[in-house]
């Protein structure tokens, strides 16, 4: 599955944006892990390690390897692995 992100940098120094701290969620209670491997044969994929300055903004693509049978419910967004992240329901 492909996830088609704005990232917009609203801090106010320069932050990266790394397609392998995000996860999806899905209505089982699952989580799905982004497959950083696989976004490097997207082309422009700005997902891996994309320095973003304070006010820019870059569209990237995160790819997961998600069951078939998932019912995706949310995608929790993360400026680094070691945030809190935040929740965002799909759909």
């Amino acid at each position: 599955m492909l996830v088609h992100l704005t990232v917009r940098n609203i801090g106010t120094e320069a932050q990266y944006f790394d397609g392998s701290s995000q996860e999806l969620l899905d209505t089982q209670g699952r989580t799905h892990s982004s497959d950083g491997s696989a976004a490097i044969y997207l082309d422009d994929s700005n997902s891996f390690l994309n320095q973003i300055n304070p006010g820019n903004e870059v569209q990237g693509i995160v790819v997961f390897d998600v069951p078939a049978d998932a019912q995706l419910a949310s995608i929790e967004l993360h400026d680094s692995p070691f945030s809190g992240g935040v929740t965002v329901a799909l759909g």
